[in-house]
Formats: structure tokens, sequence, C-alpha cells
């Protein structure tokens, strides 16, 4: 009995967590999980670049889903691997329906030729679904490089043969300082998994879950999101 109530409390606060502390992480499975409804991947063939393990995988399961990754993994599991800054010749031309791109495009180095790749292999009026930052602390060091606005996610899209299909902030202002404030001290000034840490958690866990989420609901009040931590993309080869 205790086991199954222990196994319930931690789906609820996980689920708690995830949808208030780490909004951007929920919305990301939003967005990926509306368009896996919105659009018809029967039989057809998508690409998940940056895959690592391929968390989004079961969103698509009629669709040929291949992955792409910098590196190789010891399980077999990336299909393609090499660098889309300077072009993966593995891929063919006009090969691919699809490409889902979440969280990597900021660490790319080259973002316009990954975009002209992107252009290469996918089919006409083929389609990228793409999440990247405004707003985040620097990550996996050194290879973290760029943030974006609206504009120039826009921008990138037409000098490389793509037009805009869809763009919206994921949250505004008030996730934003929920991030800062509920975050940043623990990378900041305190080490990871050290003793001050776990007493941090502990202290602090409640009153920045409670937090987050007078957060979620104060973010209605920002209508012009000019302020997010991500933006959410479609974007449509011409």
């Amino acid at each position: 009995m205790y086991k199954r109530l222990a196994k319930v409390m931690d789906i609820f606060l996980n689920q708690l967590i995830i949808r208030f502390m780490r909004y951007h992480y929920f919305r990301i499975d939003r967005f990926v999980d509306r368009v896996s409804k919105e659009y018809d991947f029967t039989g057809k063939k998508i690409l998940d670049v940056g895959s690592e393990k391929s968390p989004y995988k079961s969103y698509f399961p009629k669709s040929s889903y291949f992955t792409q990754d910098i590196v190789s993994r010891a399980d077999g599991s990336v299909d393609y691997v090499g660098d889309f800054n300077l072009g993966i010749q593995d891929i063919s031309s006009e090969s691919f329906d699809y490409i889902l791109c979440t969280q990597v495009l900021e660490h790319m180095y080259d973002p316009k030729n990954v975009f002209i790749e992107f252009s290469r292999i996918l089919k006409k009026d083929g389609l990228v679904f793409l999440t990247t930052h405004m707003v985040f602390d620097e990550h996996m060091e050194p290879h973290d490089y760029f943030r974006f606005t609206k504009y120039g996610l826009k921008s990138l899209g037409e000098r490389t043969g793509f037009s805009l299909e869809h763009i919206e902030p994921q949250g505004g202002v008030f996730h934003v300082l929920n991030y800062v404030l509920s975050f940043l001290p623990i990378k900041l000034l305190i080490k990871r998994y050290s003793l001050f840490y776990y007493l941090y958690l502990v202290v602090f866990s409640l009153p920045l879950l409670l937090f987050s989420i007078v957060c979620y609901y104060l973010d209605y009040l920002d209508k012009a999101k000019t302020l997010t931590i991500n933006y959410e993309c479609i974007y449509k080869k011409n």
C-alpha cells in the first residue's frame, strides 16, 4: 500500500514540477504532441536532429523515424552521424518530409548553413518543427553559440528558402522570472549534489513550487511575450 501511495505521489509531484517549475520543457513536449496530431505522418520520413535518446519518437508511431547526432551511440540508435554545420552527405537530397529540431539550433555555430542543409534534404513543401532559446544560461559549454529573437528566426528562414508558417513564444516574462529565481541560484551559488545543494532543495522546494504556480498564472497578464525562454517555429520549404 505504501509503495503504491509513494508511486502515486512521485508521479503527482513530477507532473507538478514539469508543469510549473520546468514549464519550458512542458511546452516543448506540448508543441511536439500538437504537431504530431495536426499533420499526417503516416508512412512519412521524419528526421530528429540532435536526437540524443530520441525522447519524441513515441509521438510518431506511424512514421519512418530517423535520428541524427554528432556522435554515435553504443546501442546503434543514431541513424546518421555527422555535423549539420558542415553538411551530412550521407543524407540524400529531398529525402525527408519532416525535420524535428528541438533545443539544438543554439548549439550550431553556423545556423545559416544548417538551414541550407535542411532545405537540401527536405522534399518540396517539407516542414521543419523547431524550438530554440531566447533566454537561457550557458550550457553544454563550449558548444553554446546563439540566442534567437523572433525576427532572427524569421530572417534565418527567409534567407535559406523557407517561409515561417508559425512562431510562438513559449511563455512570457513571468516564466523567465520563475526560471531565473528558481534555478540560477543552484547553478551559480551551490555546487551540485553537495550537502548545501540538498539542503537548498529541502528548504526551498515547496516555496519555489508555489512561486512557480503563481508565475504560471501571472504570465497570462503578459500579452506581448517579447521576453521568453523558448520560441516554437514551423518552417515550410518554398
